[in-house]
């Protein structure tokens, strides 16, 4: 994977109590980002305990996020 350094300038909501985060998947595909094969499925969970619909998690897209000038 190379880092292509593209730059985007979004909105966000941000989960600071989380160690990830997700992304839409027409963002990815709108922005030509690359994604990356997770080795095992992560099942996504609902806040009430029932999976998500979507199903699991099987891609992931690495990127560094600046937030504030931080």
């Amino acid at each position: 994977m190379t880092d292509t350094y593209k730059m985007f300038c979004k909105q966000a909501l941000i989960n600071l109590g989380y160690m990830s985060s997700c992304i839409n998947q027409r963002f990815i595909k709108e922005n030509n980002l690359d994604m990356i094969q997770l080795p095992f499925p992560i099942t996504c969970y609902n806040a009430d305990g029932t999976t998500n619909k979507n199903g699991s998690v099987m891609e992931v897209v690495k990127m560094n996020m600046t937030i504030g000038g931080h």
